[in-house]
C-alpha cells in the first residue's frame, strides 16, 4: 500500500515536497486555488504535470463527518472552508483503505483531523497536543459545556474566548 500524503496551501508555499521526491500528493481544487505567488504555483503545476500531485475534492458525507469533529473538538469556529474540505478529502482517502497523512502547518487543521485519528505531519514540528476548546466568558467566567459557534456570553453578552478543555500529548 503506497503512502498518500494530503498537502495544505502551507505546504505548497513551501519546498517540502521536495523531501519526498516519490510520494503521491493530494489536495482540493480549492486549496490550489488559494496559491498566489508565482513559485507556489509553479511548483504545484509541475507537480501537477509530472503525475506527483492530483486535485480531489471530498464527498458530502467526509464534509459532514469533519463539521461534527470541528465543532466536537472546538475548532470549528477557525476553520475556514477549504480547510474543512482538506480534512475530508484525508478522511476520504482513509475510508478507501489508503495509507493517508495530511500535511499542514495549520494547527486547528491538524488538531481537527487528529480527533478523526487521521495520521498528520506537521513541517515545522510545532504540533505537538490535540487540543479539545471551549468557550469562556473573561467577565463573568461562564463556561459553555458543548463546543459551538456562539462567540457572545448567554449570561451578560460578553464577547467569549476559546480555551483549551483538554490536552494530549501526540506520540
Amino acid at each position: 500500500m503506497s503512502q498518500v500524503y494530503v498537502v495544505d496551501a502551507g505546504v505548497l508555499f513551501s519546498t517540502w515536497t521536495k523531501k519526498i521526491p516519490d510520494a503521491t500528493l493530494v489536495t482540493t481544487s480549492n486549496i490550489l486555488s488559494e496559491l498566489h505567488n508565482k513559485p507556489s504555483q509553479f511548483r504545484s503545476e509541475i507537480l501537477m504535470v509530472i503525475n506527483r500531485m492530483r486535485a480531489i475534492d471530498p464527498e458530502e458525507k467526509e464534509i459532514h463527518r469533519t463539521t461534527d469533529a470541528a465543532s466536537q473538538s472546538g475548532d470549528i469556529s477557525v476553520l475556514s472552508e477549504n480547510d474543512i474540505e482538506l480534512i475530508a478529502l484525508a478522511l476520504k482517502i482513509k475510508n478507501e483503505g489508503k495509507k493517508v497523512t495530511l500535511v499542514s502547518t495549520d494547527f486547528a487543521v491538524l488538531n481537527t483531523a487528529s480527533h478523526l485519528d487521521i495520521a498528520i505531519l506537521d513541517p515545522s514540528g510545532k504540533f505537538k497536543e490535540q487540543i479539545t476548546w471551549v468557550r469562556r466568558c473573561p467577565a463573568c467566567k461562564y463556561k459553555s459545556k458543548t463546543p459551538s459557534d456562539d462567540i457572545e456570553c448567554p449570561v451578560c453578552g460578553t464577547e467569549m474566548r476559546r480555551m483549551s478543555l483538554r490536552k494530549r500529548k501526540m506520540s
